[in-house]
């Protein structure tokens, strides 16, 4: 078997829960699974590893009964294995169009070279919206939830504790999570636009800020205060959402996993018309969840607003409608797994 997670730049997402419940899953004790990255020493932890640039990794490719991936696995190939079971677990798109429903066909349709034998999604409408844009019949969506969202209904409260102490957030402090999608016209590298000492000023008495870029750019890291943390290079991002109090975001797929549970959202959608003239949107999000557009006037929202109703007005309807499918995923995967290869 072969795990692959944003193109070997990352051990994460739904690609890391499902290898990590297989390990402990009988039903697959008698396979070697292979993970690839761009940088295998930087795992080793993980018993087998394939360089992604290598020929070996090819040839495990090409070898392997299962691909398992949140983006592609094939990469130069365009023939695999006629036993292969590639299963594909998204990794959060929806808001964006992508696939053959790009605007930028270079950057963003789908660079895999074959039909995904299934794919998940987390509502009937995310199954819909992800087979037109990656031409997948229907038959071959599951709704089943993303694996990787799981723990975000499973965690208990001394877990939550330990990541804030591992974190760094202040006892008595809130923790903001600012995770914001990448800009295609930086050529995939950081756009960083957030003025720290004005959401310093604004917020600094009561709350801390937690920084992620997207996985897919390059970041320079941050320094870190006694009110900004970049938390950008830790691995988890589930971890780091469970830590926070409430998400700052704009057209991100995080604004999905982060609605299961139940905890403020806040959009910063500044530059809506540029983004979605360049790359696009399915829907106005701005129509589904409590933005604005000048940061100044966002810290004051987020300083004065009552979370409860935010959530009840906002949140819950956001995920009653996206995200209707949470919590047993892993399972169900192992299950489409272990069906599919016998």
């Amino acid at each position: 078997m072969l795990f692959v997670c944003y193109g070997g730049r990352h051990y994460s997402d739904s690609t890391r829960v499902i290898y990590e419940a297989m390990l402990k899953d009988e039903r697959f004790k008698d396979y070697i699974i292979y993970w690839a990255f761009k940088n295998p020493e930087k795992y080793p932890f993980i018993p087998n590893t394939v360089n992604v640039n290598s020929l070996k990794y090819f040839n495990i490719a090409l070898r392997a009964r299962v691909w398992v991936t949140n983006v592609i696995v094939e990469r130069a190939l365009n023939f695999k294995g006629i036993n292969t079971y590639y299963m594909h677990t998204t990794h959060g798109v929806l808001c964006k169009l992508d696939g053959k429903d790009a605007i930028d066909s270079a950057n963003f349709r789908t660079l895999s070279t074959f039909k995904w034998d299934c794919c998940f999604a987390s509502s009937d409408i995310e199954k819909y919206v992800y087979a037109g844009m990656f031409g997948i019949p229907i038959g071959k969506m599951h709704v089943i939830g993303m694996p990787k969202n799981d723990i975000l209904v499973h965690y208990t409260e001394d877990y939550r504790s330990e990541l804030r102490k591992r974190i760094g957030i202040p006892e008595g402090k809130k923790a903001i999570l600012y995770a914001p999608t990448f800009r295609e016209e930086a050529n995939f590298k950081e756009v960083f636009d957030v003025d720290v000492n004005l959401w310093k000023q604004n917020l600094g008495d009561d709350y801390v800020l937690l920084y992620r870029a997207h996985p897919v750019i390059s970041s320079d890291t941050k320094q870190n205060n006694d009110f900004f943390i970049d938390v950008t290079n830790y691995e988890i991002v589930e971890d780091i959402m469970i830590a926070s109090d409430l998400l700052v975001s704009d057209y991100s797929g995080i604004i999905f996993d982060y609605c299961i549970m139940d905890k403020p959202i806040f959009l910063w959608p500044y530059d809506y018309d540029k983004y979605n003239a360049i790359r696009g949107l399915y829907f106005d999000i701005r129509k589904e969840l409590l933005y604005k557009e000048d940061q100044g006037e966002l810290t004051k929202v987020i300083k004065e607003a009552d979370f409860k109703k935010v959530v009840e007005e906002y949140v819950i309807p956001f995920k009653n409608k996206y995200e209707t499918e949470y919590g047993n995923a892993t399972s169900k995967a192992l299950d489409l797994i272990y069906n599919n290869i016998q």
